[in-house]
């Protein structure tokens, strides 16, 4: 369940986190398109694994030429103010940070960034917008929607569309090569007002160490919650600081069938997750691994930041994680371990038969305008979008990410590159956030990653399922937002002890009597609107 304020906005794709904000209506599909870039998609390196029905493709060798993909500098001099969330310490600033320097430098002037720290963003973001203090550019992630953002977008910033939607989008050929699934997370109120940093459709896997288990002489590998539950007991060892598992509930309530937190019945009622009995199954699931001691003491006790510090040390041999933490693991433990490895366990049903994921919507940040830029500035921006979204294979995408070759990274044996102390010290994504290309698996320096994220990804991509609300921003009433929480709470209890296993089968009643038949009217509405 989401958490929102104010009424229903429906304007095609909201992001993996709620969007909030006042009324609207839903746009049909012709009518979406308009607002659009045409797409048209771009490719400067030949993948050595290529995508699969649509799945990401992978790189396993660094290009030994990179492609030029701006042919001219897309600022005309002067400044350019942006604000970005930042998740690590902050790099040096202007005039003392030659990656800046070199930057800059390519794209002919100067980007000032303010830098907000990732747990502030969202306060400074709702100050920011409530005062209609805004840089030129405001990167949001879609975790940091500030409340009522759709009832007071237009008052902060601009709409774009008429500036790129169709093929207007020529003039920027790297915005056009993002997916039109991405950029209809874009419109808010019927009209395009950002460009979209892309995500992926798949928000988590359950993460394992190949090396550990084979030392243990376990094949991972699990096709079914029976062969969870006999892994884990083979592997469990508290004596030995060691545990099978970390918090992988969300894994087990896939695991049984979940198709999101919406679906309509075999009758056409719209219900909520949390009534159906599958997930009451999921409950019960859980709470053996936890009865049985399989679980970590720091996840029992409700604590969940050592967890990442947990799997790379060995004490969990199963922990859930966003996908995007697989290659940020490798970064951060080959170097200090070479046989450091990392894999994920396929998508599996509970009952060992067909397993299904449903899939989040595919934008992780929206970068957005400033209301009172011109359309020439607008264009200078966008073509600063542009070149931030360049793939793998040119030279901008290098230099975004590894600054300067042998100055700020270095190349291995294999000619991948590899950020050195200068590097580390000064690159962070700044620019990349700005906007970014569709997703690949390009980490040439971990090719045995590459392999298997992309076979992973395939797999899932041939399991996924889309939810009813898939594609639709939905905010749903003020008063209602809490019951996500409330009943987060009621679950976790029940997880860890604190209230009966039985008590999983009454959640539904609970829901229900707490405002939950309310939230359903509330969605029956919107999804029949919707034609869903």
């Amino acid at each position: 369940m989401s958490a929102a304020a104010g009424g229903a906005l429906l304007v095609g794709c909201g992001g993996p986190a709620p969007q909030q904000g006042g009324g609207g209506g839903a746009l049909n599909s012709e009518e979406l398109a308009k607002l659009l870039p045409a797409y048209s998609p771009v490719e400067y390196a030949k993948p050595d694994l290529p995508g699969v029905n649509g799945s990401k493709a992978g790189y396993l060798k660094f290009p030994s030429t990179l492609v030029d993909a701006v042919k001219e500098k897309p600022l005309s001099g002067g400044e350019v103010t942006v604000m970005t969330p930042t998740f690590w310490p902050v790099p040096p600033g202007l005039g003392q940070n030659s990656y800046y320097d070199a930057v800059n430098e390519r794209l002919g002037g100067t980007v000032k960034f303010e830098l907000v720290a990732g747990a502030d963003y969202a306060q400074k973001l709702a100050a920011m917008m409530a005062g209609k203090q805004v840089p030129e550019l405001t990167v949001m992630p879609t975790f940091t929607v500030p409340p009522r953002f759709s009832a007071g977008v237009g008052e902060v910033f601009r709409d774009i569309g008429g500036l790129i939607a169709g093929d207007k989008a020529k003039d920027y050929p790297m915005l056009a090569g993002i997916p039109t699934a991405v950029w209809e997370n874009c419109v808010y109120n019927g009209k395009l007002f950002a460009v979209p940093f892309p995500g992926d459709l798949f928000a988590e896997a359950t993460f394992y160490r190949p090396e550990l288990f084979e030392s243990l002489g376990v094949d991972p590998r699990v096709k079914s919650f029976a062969e969870l539950k006999d892994l884990c007991a083979k592997v469990n060892d508290p004596a030995g600081n060691r545990w099978a598992v970390g918090d992988i509930f969300r894994t087990l309530v896939r695991a049984r069938g979940d198709k999101g937190d919406w679906q309509r019945d075999s009758s056409g009622k719209v219900v909520n997750h949390i009534e159906t009995p599958e997930y009451a199954a999921a409950i019960r699931d859980m709470r053996e691994l936890f009865d049985a001691g399989y679980v970590h003491p720091d996840v029992v006790a409700g604590n969940f930041s050592r967890l990442k510090e947990l799997f790379a040390s060995g004490q969990v041999l199963l922990h859930q994680d966003g996908v995007g933490a697989w290659h940020e693991t490798f970064e951060q433990q080959r170097p200090v371990n070479p046989d450091f490895r990392m894999s994920a366990i396929l998508p599996f049903a509970s009952d060992g038969g067909k397993a299904t994921y449903p899939i989040s919507n595919p934008v992780s940040m929206l970068t957005l305008f400033r209301k009172d830029l011109s359309d020439d500035r607008v264009k200078e921006l966008l073509r600063l979008c542009n070149f931030a979204a360049a793939p793998f294979g040119t030279s901008e995408h290098f230099l975004l990410r590894y600054g300067i070759d042998g100055k700020h990274s270095t190349r291995n044996a294999d000619g991948s590159p590899q950020l050195n102390a200068l590097g580390a010290k000064e690159i962070t994504l700044t620019y990349g956030f700005i906007s970014g290309p569709a997703e690949a698996y390009a980490h040439t320096q971990f090719p045995d990653f590459v392999r298997e994220a992309h076979a992973w990804h395939a797999d899932a991509y041939s399991k996924q399922v889309k939810p009813i609300t898939f594609g639709l921003r939905i905010e749903e009433p003020a008063e209602l937002t809490k019951l996500g929480k409330q009943f987060e709470d009621r679950t976790n209890d029940i997880l860890r002890g604190r209230a009966s296993a039985k008590d999983a089968d009454g959640l539904a009643e609970e829901w229900r009597k707490a405002g939950g038949d309310k939230l359903r009217e509330f969605y029956d509405k919107v999804l029949t609107d919707a034609g869903r």
